[in-house]
């Protein structure tokens, strides 16, 4: 039976996992397990963790507080001691553990928590604060409230049977602990020579959360503020002056922005923390406290409405597969939708809000229990997801991120498990994401193949990205194919493959197949007018909205007209099969983060670039 129980707790932190159980291998103590719990990780922290000999007990997310993840871990160790790291720390060298745990030799000892130190990721100010509250003499402390704080922290097993951990604090159980065990006359030790790097790499927002976080704990636990920050706007501006001081010779201009924003976002959260705490209901506000940005999603909340905010995690059938985004294609779907121009909403068929986005790719982070699905795919491999997921008429109807189901500019989306593909080992993600519209194509080209004889002759008006495609692929199969688009710089992709380009309609008469991709009313009249005898019009356009247009000459000149949209399950996997004979580069060349969808957006009006991916 081991002497010494370390707990982790972890929530998607695959990239420090490895090298913190790496490190605890290496430590001179030996006579340890390690128990990770984790609370529904979306990544690969299981996958890691499950590589060394560690006991994994997985909760639910819903369920998370820190007081409540310890206490499951302690109630499943075997070690007299009680060790708590948080899965993002790295102990300094290898005696990091058994100097953890040397002050145990006193009976008196309930608690020891060890030194913390910043690297060179972490922010500056955060540095300082690690160095104000983590001096380099040891300390016992009998008062009756201490600082103390469980990522780098050990309590004796028998002291937390008798006190378990507060599971209704949003944070500072350890403080609220060893303020327990204070009261009851044992001591808190504190011991710099078990040191660790604390790797915080947090957005702005995480930093004001935490700290809001820890204020709303601190009026709980009854301090008499908040434990590393004062709530008076003096406190800011000392911390300020003192951080730019003591970077002095270093500092530029992003270490002064840097500053100023730590110190702003921590004294903003602990106000605001502060002032909530009496009034947060745990079982109703803890997923806005504890996973405050689980799921950033581009939300249209109406015409001409978007904005980027927080939208739960879908929930999961069992046939289900939740899919963290690698890459989401801006299409000008996505911007009729916005303007309320596509058909769907023009009509009031379709409503919002709703999360746009069906071109993407993304890596699997949790399969649902089906068992077709568990044998099928696997954690961490790379898919792309179909658009339609069901062909019904009116709200029946279900287009990812266009009509009734949330899209792909989000950080996860949810697809069944039958609409998503593998992506082959040899396609990078980028070019994937595309695998949507060129899907799209080979069905649209199915559909239309008894028209197309070898020597056919086709025209295909518009060389935006579908355009672009269709005529690749039509190129490849033999036909001659002529392009017309305005746009001179489109053109020029094609021309360099010896398609014949063009930058004004004419001579539609001459064509046997003529496909129109740009969605122009314009060019809708002109080709249903001047196409010829038998001829084929493919539409493959949105939004067209309403003509007018005498029929007869449909029937009098006996013209075949095909619409398509979407694709199936047969023209993905051909996709996969054709993306290395196509030329993809011009359309992986300007990714965007996620939060720059408007200008996307822009520029996608513009027509500045053939495709824009976005990246989450």
């Amino acid at each position: 039976m081991p002497e010494t129980s370390i707990i982790i707790r972890t929530f998607n932190e695959e990239k420090h996992i490895g090298n913190l159980l790496q490190a605890i291998k290496q430590q001179n103590y030996k006579n340890y397990e390690v128990i990770v719990i984790d609370s529904e990780s979306t990544d690969r922290t299981v996958e890691i963790a499950e590589k060394f000999s560690v006991k994994i007990i997985k909760i639910k997310s819903r369920d998370f507080t820190f007081g409540y993840a310890l206490n499951i871990g302690c109630n499943a160790s075997s070690g007299k001691y009680l060790v708590f790291v948080s899965a993002h720390i790295i102990p300094i060298d290898n005696k990091w553990l058994s100097n953890l745990l040397a002050p145990f030799n006193s009976e008196k000892v309930a608690m020891v928590y060890g030194k913390q130190k910043g690297n060179d990721k972490s922010k500056f100010s955060e540095k300082m604060d690690f160095k104000r509250i983590f001096g380099n003499s040891q300390l016992n402390s009998k008062v009756p409230i201490n600082y103390a704080n469980n990522a780098n922290s050990a309590i004796k097993k028998e002291f937390w049977e008798k006190r378990p951990f507060d599971e209704y604090l949003f944070g500072l159980e350890d403080i609220n602990w060893a303020k327990g065990m204070t009261q009851e006359g044992h001591l808190i030790h504190y011991e710099p020579k078990a040191s660790i790097y604390h790797i915080h790499e947090e957005e702005w927002h995480q930093v004001f959360n935490r700290y809001r976080r820890e204020a709303i704990a601190a009026v709980r636990v009854g301090l008499a503020h908040p434990p590393q920050v004062k709530l008076g706007i003096k406190w800011m501006f000392v911390n300020l002056f003192l951080d730019i001081l003591k970077s002095f010779p270093n500092f530029t201009p992003a270490r002064i922005e840097e500053i100023v924003r730590f110190r702003y976002y921590q004294w903003k959260g602990s106000k605001a923390g502060w002032f909530q705490g009496k009034d947060l209901d745990l079982k109703r506000d803890r997923n806005s406290v504890f996973r405050p940005s689980e799921n950033m999603s581009v939300v249209i909340g109406g015409k001409d409405k978007a904005e980027l905010e927080e939208v739960p995690l879908p929930e999961m059938k069992p046939g289900d597969i939740l899919i963290k985004v690698d890459y989401v294609g801006v299409c000008g779907t996505d911007i009729e939708v916005f303007e309320g121009t596509l058909g769907y909403y023009r009509d009031n068929i379709a409503s919002y809000p709703i999360v746009p986005g069906h071109e993407f790719s993304g890596t699997i982070a949790k399969i649902g229990s089906n068992n077709k699905f568990q044998e099928r795919f696997k954690l961490g491999q790379r898919v792309v997801g179909e658009c339609i997921l069901f062909r019904g008429e009116n709200s029946e109807r279900r287009e990812v991120g266009v009509i009734n189901y949330n899209g792909a500019y989000s950080k996860f989306i949810v697809m069944p498990g039958d609409f998503i593909h593998k992506i082959p080992d040899d396609l990078d993600s980028k070019t994937a994401a595309l695998a949507e519209p060129l899907a799209v194509v080979l069905r649209a080209l199915r559909r239309v193949a008894n028209r197309m004889p070898p020597m056919s002759s086709i025209a295909v008006v518009g060389a935006g990205p579908i355009g672009n495609l269709c005529s690749q692929i039509l190129y490849l199969k033999g036909y001659k194919v002529s392009v017309f688009d305005k746009n001179q710089e489109r053109l020029k992709l094609l021309r360099d493959k010896s398609i014949s380009v063009f930058t004004s309609l004419k001579n539609l008469e001459k064509f046997d197949v003529i496909i129109e991709v740009t969605g122009s009313e314009d060019a809708l009249k002109e080709i249903l007018s001047k196409s010829r005898v038998d001829s084929t019009i493919l539409l493959l356009g949105f939004p067209y909205r309403e003509i007018k247009y005498n029929f007869e000459d449909v029937v009098g000149k006996e013209k075949v007209i095909i619409g398509s949209v979407g694709a199936e399950r047969e023209d993905f996997q051909k996709a996969m099969e054709i993306f290395p004979k196509l030329d993809m580069m011009p359309f992986t060349q300007v990714v965007m983060p996620l939060k720059s969808f408007n200008k996307a957006w822009n520029e996608q009006r513009l027509s500045k670039n053939l495709k824009i991916l976005l990246k989450p």
